[in-house]
């Protein structure tokens, strides 16, 4: 089917409880990079960390051994730098016409939840920025802080109640 035929279908009130699954390719348009294209992925401009693997950049234990690689990264990819793109403005409008059942995305950069996608609709596969929690004592901290942590005072934050390392929240963690 046609995605015309589909806006036809939507148009006639056929299709509800639209579930909707994305990658980083919705956020390309916004200037973050994938992960994986040659020359302007986010993988090829990791070398100057001499990673074991570019994976190992969100690897849990190669974070624990060393964190600094991490943070680097996240400083030039966190949220508030980048805003929306047409399709996530898409994504608000099937919102605001009460056809959105859930939205799935792979992407850390919170564009869904920057145009009004409420977090009952929205599934962060890969976690999200909107909250932090020590990855030893599972204390979570305040995001705005750890923001001010890691983009304004360049460092790493810590765990105020237990000094272990934090890290953006992922589901089931």
């Amino acid at each position: 089917m046609s995605m015309q035929g589909v806006a036809d279908l939507i148009n006639e009130g056929l299709i509800k409880n639209i579930i909707w699954m994305s990658g980083a390719g919705i956020s390309c348009s916004a200037g973050i990079p994938d992960f994986r294209s040659p020359g302007t992925g986010l993988y090829s401009k990791l070398a100057k960390y001499h990673l074991p693997t570019p994976e190992s950049m969100f690897d849990l234990e190669y974070f624990r051994s060393n964190p600094e690689p991490f943070y680097d990264v996240a400083r030039s990819l966190y949220p508030g730098k980048h805003r929306p793109t047409s399709t996530h403005f898409f994504l608000k409008l099937l919102h605001q016409k009460g056809l959105l059942l859930r939205t799935y995305t792979q992407n850390i950069d919170m564009l869904e939840r920057v145009v009004g996608i409420p977090s009952k609709k929205l599934v962060e596969a890969h976690g999200t920025w909107a909250s932090a929690h020590c990855i030893d004592c599972g204390q979570f901290e305040d995001a705005n802080w750890v923001k001010m942590e890691i983009c304004k005072h360049k460092r790493q934050p810590l765990c105020r109640h237990c000094d272990g390392l934090l890290k953006r929240k992922k589901k089931g963690t």
